[in-house]
């Protein structure tokens, strides 16, 4: 007799049958659990599979937007470095052609009393008009010219002449020099008129 044959007088009788061997049950029991097993690996992978693709999206997002950072920064630097490079040489090249104006205006006094001697005035004003067009292909500017009017950012009256009507440049006594727009030395000029 099994332990199972006892009446129980507790528990109602609902019409199922306790088989004596239990082994059915535990197979099926076992396939029953396999398959939830199954359905859970499922449902895993699934949730898995989507948490996944959304992390690896934002961290692939994540780095392209680093990389657009970085290649953006790297364009920034550049550009800042070709700039500082070229700033650095136009001002070596203002210091040199800063340094080259006595020998200009040298040329020019040399050139001014050599009248008397044709052969030397025209080997001054080639040497003059040499380095001028050399200085010139660079960027130099010659302020020297009269009959203009007067600047005070390119010129320096250092005579003046009372006159009508504005300000105007009569005579140059010494040339001024811009380089790349900006004065390097302004002209030594005579003014007539009102200033």
């Amino acid at each position: 007799m099994s332990e199972f044959d006892n009446d129980n007088s507790e528990f109602p009788d609902d019409g199922v049958e306790i088989p004596d061997d239990l082994s059915s049950l535990e197979e099926e029991a076992g396939v029953i659990e396999a398959e939830l097993v199954v359905e859970e690996e499922k449902v895993e992978g699934e949730t898995t599979l989507e948490d996944l693709v959304e992390k690896l999206s934002a961290e692939r997002d994540d780095y392209l937007k680093a990389l657009q950072q970085t290649a953006a920064d790297f364009d920034n630097y550049r550009k800042r470095v070709t700039k500082q490079f070229q700033d650095a040489g136009d001002q070596k090249v203002e210091t040199l052609i800063a340094k080259l104006l006595p020998a200009l205006d040298n040329i020019e006094l040399a050139l001014a009393h050599s009248k008397e001697n044709s052969d030397l005035a025209s080997v001054l004003a080639q040497i003059s008009n040499g380095l001028l067009d050399i200085l010139t292909k660079e960027g130099l500017e010659i302020i020297g010219n009269a009959d203009v009017d007067f600047d005070p950012t390119c010129h320096d009256a250092v005579m003046h002449e009372p006159g009508d009507g504005s300000a105007k440049v009569s005579e140059v006594f010494r040339s001024g020099y811009k380089w790349k727009q900006r004065v390097i030395r302004p002209a030594m000029v005579k003014v007539v008129g009102q200033g």
